[in-house]
């Protein structure tokens, strides 16, 4: 056989294998089923015509030529006819079109008794590079616009009820129809040489296309309602393709370029592909898992324990991020979004998103969140019979946002949120099931949002109780420096109206004037860095943006806040600061508060005189510590493990929120740290602090 022609009774060979395969594998899993049936049937007429067709051109006697193209017309005779029943069934429509498949299979009778007469294939003769292809009758002619009518046929009502259909069913639907064309155009190429045209049927083995498609969507949407992997198949079959690619690729190639290079080419071949068949099968493997097969997660378990999890978190960064991550994980929507209620600008506008590549608001008065609030549950556009009327100014709004699903996060009788899924990776439609645990989901959610929004917010009232302290200290910090700029003014002043520059020379004016300038732009420089400390703790931080952090900087930052009221209260600080010492990766106001509060409750702890010590030290682990110990009342042990609890409080009434050391216990694990305590009634406590040394 020329060895040109080798890759035509190959793809024949490869079309029988797929359509055995995936037939008997479809049948297997419901033989009751008329569509299972009439699809395992449509596979095996492929099969018998593709078996027969490879057996036709690999031999060499013109009686077998002919007896085999008789063989692989009494295959292809079916093709259209059981592809035909087979839709019907997969439509519902077999009732609605049975007279149709009742003309089809009088045809396909008629067709198949025909085929072995003489007026249906006469002969077989040479045609391009093939020694037997088979001429074409006026009987055979009439066969073949009849069976392009009936596959024509077909495809219509695919794409009719493609047009038509929603969600899921029109994912399946799309890809039988691309199946078809894709298929049946490849297997059409086989029909010119008949006619004497010659163009040779390189197309053929887009035939196994169809074959690879429908397995898709049979794997991937349900189609048939099978749910059950066919991995090894789509990978064996990938495999064999792309090997015979390369085979058969270089071993032409060679022997183009060289004369005589068959040998060459083969020998060439088979060194790559040993090399090679490894790496591509793990790339195929990878693939089909990726795309085809991936993980089922036990999504309920999943998020049974988010839900348990996510209501104790009391930071909003923490309870959106893995909020995010969650719903990526577990139904790989192509985009998420979380938007939360800014009541100053009164829109919707993105606290986290996934998929988007900028920003995202809504209006509160937006189609959306009007319809979310007067629902007060999911809004899908997949789902049919939503009790929000899906209008198509609210399509569009939707489609907009790149979002298939809306789910309000509803707390009391406000919408404070609201969470936007686009479409699923898989093309999948949200099932009901789906669209339960969401429900689940979004109640939580709207809780712990609510509970990281009030918690947040008190911590800001802690930070912004440190400017109450800091304001005491105002006048000692601002004051001097302002006392020394305001003497030396004035002593010149006095010094020019008294005459005490009559008999200077002009250079000694000058110089003593620069001097006393000097002095003055030192202690303004004292008071801008005062105000600027004020300003960096005070600012409200939203974001958290870890950098490189000076563990000392920090500390003389925050003493700067609060040393001067500690001292007043008779209270010495002592700092013991290793050097050189590891720089932390953390948020530096972050970091501030969490000194600060801690020293502002040490400070509170001592009634009397005391003492507060500040060390900080290379832990030799890989950590950074930081103590802070005072000689204050202590705390009793039995209330050792409440002290982070929220609004829970040793002061006494009015003295504090009990805010203060939960805000620093969430704040050291945001940080990536820990802390805990050791303390004796009547000796004091101390917080150790580790926070892990930058690398």
């Amino acid at each position: 056989m020329n060895s040109n022609n080798f890759f035509y009774p190959l793809s024949g060979l490869i079309n029988a294998f797929t359509s055995i395969i995936l037939g008997i594998f479809v049948l297997s899993k419901n033989q009751s089923s008329i569509k299972h049936v009439s699809y395992a049937l449509f596979c095996l007429s492929i099969a018998i015509w593709s078996s027969f067709y490879c057996a036709w051109l690999t031999t060499t006697d013109a009686k077998l030529a002919l007896s085999y193209s008789r063989g692989f017309m009494a295959g292809a005779i079916f093709i259209p006819v059981f592809y035909l029943h087979h839709i019907c069934s997969l439509l519902n429509q077999i009732e609605k079109r049975k007279k149709i498949l009742i003309l089809a299979y009088l045809f396909g009778i008629v067709s198949l008794i025909s085929d072995f007469t003489p007026y249906y294939i006469a002969n077989v003769k040479p045609r391009l590079s093939f020694k037997f292809w088979p001429s074409a009758t006026p009987l055979f002619s009439i066969f073949l616009t009849i069976w392009a009518l009936i596959v024509i046929y077909g495809a219509y009502l695919i794409w009719k009820a493609h047009k038509s259909a929603y969600g899921l069913e029109k994912n399946r639907l799309r890809y039988v129809l691309i199946a078809t064309v894709v298929g049946w155009g490849g297997g059409a190429t086989n029909f010119p040489l008949w006619y004497d045209v010659h163009l040779p049927p390189f197309l053929n083995i887009l035939v196994s296309a169809y074959i690879i498609i429908v397995g898709y969507a049979i794997v991937r949407h349900q189609l048939m309602d099978i749910e059950v992997v066919i991995k090894k198949t789509l990978v064996f079959a990938s495999l064999f393709v792309i090997v015979f690619g390369i085979f058969v690729g270089i071993t032409l190639l060679t022997q183009q370029l060289i004369a005589g290079g068959r040998l060459l080419g083969l020998a060439i071949s088979s060194v790559i592909i040993i090399f090679a068949v490894r790496p591509l099968e793990d790339m195929i493997v990878k693939t089909t898992d990726r795309y085809l097969f991936q993980k089922k997660y036990g999504y309920k378990q999943i998020f049974s324990a988010f839900i348990d999890e996510v209501i104790t978190v009391l930071s909003l960064d923490e309870v959106i991020r893995k909020t995010i991550e969650l719903l990526e994980k577990t139904l790989h929507p192509e985009t998420a979004a979380v938007l939360l209620l800014n009541r100053y600008e009164d829109k919707y506008i993105s606290y986290r998103s996934s998929g988007y590549g900028k920003d995202i608001a809504l209006e509160t008065k937006s189609r959306i969140p009007t319809l979310l609030m007067a629902a007060r549950e999911i809004f899908s556009v997949e789902k049919p019979g939503n009790p929000i009327q899906a209008t198509d100014d609210l399509k569009q709004e939707m489609k907009g946002l790149n979002a298939r699903l809306a789910i309000p996060l509803l707390l009391h009788a406000d919408l404070i949120g609201i969470m936007l899924l686009g479409k699923k990776k898989s093309d999948e439609e949200y099932s009901q099931e789906d669209l339960d645990i969401l429900t689940d989901l979004a109640r939580t959610e709207a809780i712990a949002i609510g509970n990281a929004q009030l918690f947040a917010e008190a911590a800001q009232n802690e930070r912004r109780a440190a400017i109450g302290t800091l304001a005491a200290g105002i006048n000692h910090e601002v004051g001097n420096p302002l006392n020394i700029i305001n003497t030396k003014i004035q002593v010149y002043m006095m010094s020019l109206e008294g005459g005490y520059y009559k008999d200077k020379k002009p250079d000694d004016i000058i110089s003593e004037s620069t001097e006393i300038m000097k002095s003055c732009l030192q202690q303004t420089a004292r008071i801008s860095d005062i105000t600027k400390k004020l300003s960096s703790f005070a600012k409200p931080s939203k974001d958290f943006r870890p950098e490189l952090t000076d563990i000392e900087e920090q500390v003389d930052e925050t003493l700067a806040v609060v040393g001067h009221d500690l001292e007043l209260e008779r209270i010495e600080i002592r700092k013991s600061i290793e050097k050189p010492l590891p720089k932390i990766l953390s948020d530096r106001r972050q970091v501030q508060q969490i000194f600060f509060n801690i020293i502002k409750n040490a400070g509170q702890a001592i009634k009397t005189k005391g003492v507060i010590e500040i060390r900080a030290f290379d832990g030799r682990d890989g950590n950074v510590k930081i103590e802070v110990s005072d000689t204050g009342a202590g705390i009793p042990e039995d209330k050792l493990d409440k002290i982070y609890e929220p609004f829970y409080t040793t002061k006494e009434p009015g003295k504090g929120t009990g805010l203060g050391l939960a805000i620093v216990r969430q704040l050291v694990w945001r940080n990536k740290g820990d802390i805990k305590v050791r303390s004796k009634v009547g000796e004091g406590t101390t917080f150790t602090i580790t926070f892990p040394a930058a690398k």
